[in-house]
């Protein structure tokens, strides 16, 4: 019977083998090859000639000229990883807040749910680019079509508005940014909502049928019983939402990454950005998430 067993299980992996086979493929061609050649890249001086690439090592010098000889990509590396900073508790607290409406019965709720889930269709797309930042739009459109186009400022001025308030000039900024950002700000918590909704589904309903009879308000009932219940599912929100804040196509070092590797053509330096960026943004995941896990996580168990 173990023989029997074990052929069995063996004809199950072959054939699972068999039918991943395309994906391995692919992702050894078109992700690993390039990835193991990005590290290369970075660590060498390419040139393009008529026989092809032509690499030659100069250990960390690439990663010495963009921090030393290049004070755009500091910049651009500061403000990415400042803008998900502030972006991220904005976007976990007002995908759990859309989660709890959409969960609640009402007339009607079924169409909300699917109106809230096309920024996870088209959320991608250059008209949702140009709406949710209007350089980075016009800039795509400008790559696409040769034309040069124009943009036009926001329809209200925030700025303005919150200087008649004599707050301190970086609130201030900080709030119209925030303002001026809120179409993508709600448009970037398409998945996260879903996510949210499936965990709020996931609690028994005879959690709160206990909550109401020992008197727990919807207050208590979110704080002390859905919060900790999601806690899984906001660590997976947590790590889904960073890795697409920092991989967005709006981000200040993916423009210029963009610009660089594309338009000069240098692989060398735009290699060395990408691994330098890469490093950075997964040491500040590892921090949120390690401070996530020791300060709530566990508290919540």
């Amino acid at each position: 019977m173990k023989q029997k067993k074990s052929t069995l299980l063996t004809k199950r992996d072959r054939a699972g083998y068999f039918f991943c086979a395309h994906w391995i493929i692919g992702l050894a061609v078109f992700f690993v090859f390039p990835l193991v050649s990005s590290i290369f890249y970075s660590f060498s001086e390419v040139n393009i000639g008529a026989k092809g690439l032509s690499l030659k090592f100069v250990a960390f010098e690439n990663y010495i000229e963009i921090f030393k000889s290049n004070p755009t990509y500091v910049n651009n590396l500061r403000d990415s990883v400042v803008g998900m900073l502030t972006d991220l508790p904005i976007i976990v607290c007002l995908s759990l807040f859309l989660a709890l409406i959409l969960n609640s019965k009402f007339k009607g709720r079924l169409l909300f749910r699917g109106i809230f889930f096309l920024p996870v269709i088209i959320a991608n797309s250059v008209v949702m680019e140009m709406l949710k930042n209007p350089q980075v739009g016009m800039q795509l459109f400008t790559n696409a079509t040769g034309a040069q186009a124009t943009t036009y400022g926001g329809m209200i001025d925030f700025n303005s508005m919150l200087l008649q308030l004599n707050m301190p000039d970086a609130l201030t900024k900080l709030f119209a940014d925030y303002l001026s950002n809120v179409f993508g700000l709600i448009w970037s918590c398409g998945v996260q909502t879903i996510l949210f909704m499936a965990g709020l589904q996931s609690i028994s309903a005879q959690l709160y049928e206990v909550g109401k009879i020992e008197g727990a308000n919807r207050w208590e009932i979110l704080w002390f019983m859905e919060v900790p219940m999601l806690r899984n599912v906001i660590l997976l929100v947590l790590f889904y939402t960073m890795i697409d804040q920092f991989t967005a196509m709006s981000t200040p070092v993916m423009a210029q990454l963009s610009s660089v590797m594309f338009k000069s053509q240098s692989h060398d330096i735009s290699s060395a950005m990408l691994w330098a960026y890469f490093l950075i943004a997964g040491a500040v995941m590892g921090i949120i998430l390690w401070a996530y896990n020791k300060f709530l996580m566990r508290k919540w168990e």
